[in-house]
């Protein structure tokens, strides 16, 4: 009985906060100094959007007042147009910033004086923010880049840094409402690892050709969303690249992608424009390997050698000035065939030039991304050892490429 009690004092108790939110739309009380006449305005809603119809209602409580009382709705592009029963609507425009639009009051009396009235009644008009498909309004200049890391475009340190991102705002949609942006720029070592990310949170909206217009905009979103109280005017139409460093055939991803700490609603990762570029280094690089050679042929078999289980040598890599991918034949110059890089001695090691064919590099050339550090093929190596004769030797190899 105490539950069936409970339930109707719960419902009866939202009917009358109902109740007494309809009986509070605005109302705004207006004495006339010419017949002492009391108004009302009313709003029909509380919050409105671009593209709705504003409802204004005119109560009198003088069925003799003579004079005409009409409402204006101080809204760019916009007026009242009169209905029945001193109802009054007015189309919201799609463009028409988030804001607190206030309605005065226009009188003319019997003798044909006008008098304008300022009143408490507002219309308050809500941020419609839809997320706009990334790719239809941004694209990168002056060079696009390429849509995965295979299809990289190669440009140099300067070119890097004169990369920025374009916003086309007469591309976003009527009505869609300010678009944040995250544009993430990752710079991936030549390792695989990543070295630095920098992070830029940036604002733009449809354009309607009008300076004045776009930064009463700005100022407007700028109020309304505090993480972006910084953001510059002349950012929402361009945002430059900035990076610290840029390492020689270095990775450069940037990802645009909405700004989802700001929507609230589900993640699309399909929502998101992604281009990759490689920072140009030089055509011949120099690096030191570390390898563990197993002989496969040795042109001198009868003068029998010992081997050891490690090669180090300096190589040469040439290095593909498009890709920024390496040649997968290396020249190296080193020790070989010793227990380590430096214990060279009679009857094991020796010292070899060595012209390696890196199978692990093929593989990173069809797109099979295994870590740039490894080594694997087959070696040919011209080997002298110590106190015994000089031969040709082939090998198979796995190391690692510093």
């Amino acid at each position: 009985m105490q539950k069936i009690k409970f339930a109707v004092q719960m419902i009866c108790s939202v009917l009358l906060m109902l109740n007494v939110q309809a009986q509070q739309r605005f109302p705004t009380l207006i004495r006339s100094s010419l017949e002492n006449e009391i108004i009302i305005l009313s709003v029909g809603q509380p919050v409105y959007y671009p593209g709705d119809t504003v409802k204004i209602k005119v109560e009198r409580n003088s069925k003799r007042a003579t004079a005409i009382a009409t409402p204006i709705l101080i809204m760019e592009e916009t007026s009242l147009i009169p209905t029945d029963n001193n109802l009054f609507i007015a189309a919201i425009p799609e463009a028409c910033p988030p804001g607190v639009y206030r309605v005065r009051l226009r009188i003319k009396d019997a003798g044909g004086r006008r008098y304008i009235y300022a009143t408490d009644c507002v219309v308050n008009v809500a941020e419609h923010q839809v997320i706009e498909r990334i790719s239809r309004f941004v694209y990168i200049e002056p060079d696009s880049g390429g849509e995965n890391q295979q299809s990289a475009v190669t440009l140099d340190p300067s070119q890097i840094r004169e990369l920025r991102v374009i916003f086309r705002r007469d591309s976003i949609g009527m009505g869609m409402g300010p678009q944040f942006v995250t544009i993430r720029t990752t710079i991936q070592l030549r390792d695989g690892t990543i070295g630095q990310t920098f992070e830029r949170r940036v604002l733009t909206f449809r354009s309607d050709n009008d300076p004045d217009r776009d930064y009463s905009m700005l100022i407007q979103y700028r109020r309304a969303y505090g993480p972006y109280a910084a953001v510059k005017s002349d950012e929402f139409g361009q945002v430059q690249i900035n990076v610290d460093s840029l390492p020689a055939w270095a990775i450069i991803k940037i990802n645009i992608e909405p700004d989802y700490t700001i929507k609230i609603g589900g993640y699309d990762r399909s929502n998101s424009y992604t281009r990759y570029f490689h920072v140009r280094g030089p055509k011949i690089e120099v690096g030191l390997s570390l390898g563990i050679p197993k002989v496969l042929f040795d042109s001198q078999a009868k003068d029998t050698i010992q081997y050891g289980n490690y090669s180090a040598m300096l190589r040469f890599y040439y290095v593909n000035e498009i890709t920024g991918l390496r040649f997968p034949v290396s020249f190296g110059i080193g020790t070989y065939g010793v227990n380590s890089p430096i214990d060279v001695n009679a009857g094991r090691g020796g010292f070899a030039l060595s012209l390696l064919f890196n199978v692990a590099e093929m593989t990173r050339m069809i797109g099979i991304n295994l870590s740039k550090t490894i080594t694997a093929g087959l070696e040919l190596a011209p080997f002298f050892p110590l106190e015994k004769r000089g031969r040709f030797l082939i090998a198979a190899q796995v190391g690692i490429s510093l």
